[in-house]
């Protein structure tokens, strides 16, 4: 009887900690917790929770790690803040970056990153692809550090190359790579285009030369590669009404209507949109990010496919996004979240990053050229031992699957600049809403709406809503050179 008044005792005490504050609970135990926040899939657990929330509890034993993933994480975060709370790490995308900074959501870390003390390795900042970081500074602060850059690129399907050379000895086309442009591009689309014709002179299109899901990054890519800027320096304007937007458009409409090389799905996706059509084989080229390298191997293990680096235009450009962590300006323990974050972009788990989950590289180029990039574990299926919820890569399909995403972070000789560029500023989301829909009326018909005008359109309605957001401010329109 003795014993169960006990542990029933021992239940009370318990229950009752952990409805205390936070606060009122550390000081009980004597230990501190910390809130760490992510976005993500289940089978993500394995490397945030596993890899990083216990990780980090085993180097910091006075630290209990609280984990928590939410299947979409920024509107907690908004949310959280009006109440003046916050999570000690936070994992956020790099669109909704530069408006947490404005809403001063995020803690200022370059005085931690100078610490002569508990200071970030210089050699780490250093590795940082420097177009990643200057995408990150606001008035010169940083406030958060990256942990992965994503890069689009060019998936090919090999069988239908070689097919194609074995047909045509004396004209091969030859697998895409780092000197591939437009033209280029354009050619080996129309070539490997196969139509069929039935009957009744109807045509049926068998094999797309080239496939593109319609959403931003490639129409921003295209526009970048054309010698455009998306913004101002002041972030204020938009320059998408440019020629170089004429230009991306007018190459989009060229594969649609002139070369009928592509055929863009208009909000199909699942067994019909791009992606599917890539995985059965019924596309020879596909523009993708490095995320959709896992799911072709696992949901099409027999398609025997490769990346190359994205063809360039009149520059080399590789559109790219970042994943970052932050600390909450209103999170209790701010001393103890930064040795975390210090210690999560540090490079042993950064590569525990690419050998789980392998959606994109992480975002230091020391990393990158090690050794353990050159091969992936994934994660095992807990249910199913033979088979994979992420899977691995051996080193022998490096060079299909991973040599490509060298190329956006390395300088070229002539300009000294890499590749890769991240579209990031305090209005970027409101840019890319308008260019999703740009880009399904611009393909939907070969005449209308003009270019020039679907685009001044675009600018007109961003720049609406920053006068309008700015009015709100108290602040007055932006001054814009038309």
């Amino acid at each position: 009887m003795r014993s169960s008044i006990i542990v029933l005792a021992m239940l009370v005490v318990a229950s009752v900690l952990v409805l205390l504050p936070r606060s009122v609970r550390e000081f009980v135990t004597g230990e501190q917790r910390l809130l760490f926040t992510v976005w993500g899939m289940p089978f993500e657990d394995r490397l945030f929770e596993d890899v990083y929330a216990r990780g980090f509890e085993a180097v910091e034993p006075d630290v209990q790690v609280d984990y928590r993933r939410y299947a979409e994480v920024q509107p907690k975060y908004t949310a959280w803040h009006a109440r003046g709370v916050g999570a000690e790490v936070m994992r956020i995308g790099i669109t909704d970056y530069h408006r947490m900074v404005e809403r001063g959501m995020l803690l200022p870390l370059s005085d931690l990153i100078d610490d002569p003390e508990s200071g970030l390795d210089p050699a780490i900042l250093d590795a940082i692809p420097p177009q990643l970081l200057d995408a990150l500074r606001v008035d010169g602060e940083l406030y958060a550090l990256p942990q992965d850059m994503a890069q689009y690129g060019l998936f090919y399907n090999r069988a239908i190359f070689d097919a194609y050379d074995a047909a045509h000895p004396d004209d091969p086309i030859g697998y895409p790579d780092a000197t591939w442009d437009w033209a280029k591009l354009r050619d080996a689309a129309r070539k490997l285009t196969v139509r069929e014709g039935d009957s009744g002179g109807n045509e049926r299109v068998v094999t797309l030369g080239i496939d593109i899901e319609l959403w931003q990054w490639p129409f921003m890519q295209f526009f970048v590669q054309a010698g455009g800027q998306l913004w101002s320096e002041d972030g204020l304007t938009t320059h998408i009404d440019s020629p170089a937007g004429v230009e991306a458009i007018e190459f989009l409409r060229a594969l649609v209507f002139e070369d009928r090389s592509f055929v863009p799905s208009f909000g199909e996706q699942q067994g019909a949109g791009p992606n599917a059509r890539f995985a059965t084989g019924r596309s020879a080229m596909l523009f993708a990010g490095s995320w959709m390298v896992p799911y072709f191997q696992l949901n099409a293990p027999d398609l025997d496919f490769a990346v190359a680096p994205s063809p360039r235009g009149r520059v080399a450009a590789v559109c790219a996004g970042s994943c970052l962590w932050g600390v909450s300006v209103h999170a209790p323990r701010k001393e103890a979240a930064w040795d975390m974050l210090r210690w999560l972009v540090a490079p042993e788990q950064a590569i525990e990053y690419w050998d789980t989950l392998r959606v994109a590289p992480p975002a230091n180029t020391d990393v990158i050229a090690s050794e353990g990039f050159r091969q992936t574990r994934g994660i095992p299926d807990p249910v199913a031992p033979d088979e994979f919820l992420v899977p691995p890569m051996s080193a022998d399909l490096h060079d299909e699957y991973a040599a490509w995403l060298s190329y956006g972070t390395t300088p070229e000789p002539e300009t000294g600049s890499a590749p890769a560029f991240i579209p990031a500023s305090l209005y970027q989301r409101e840019l890319e809403q308008e260019l999703a829909a740009l880009l399904q009326a611009i393909l939907r018909n070969q005449n209308e709406p003009r270019a020039e005008d679907a685009l001044k359109r675009v600018a007109a309605t961003v720049h609406g809503f920053i006068d309008r957001d700015r009015s709100s401010k108290g602040l007055p329109p932006a001054v814009r050179n038309q």
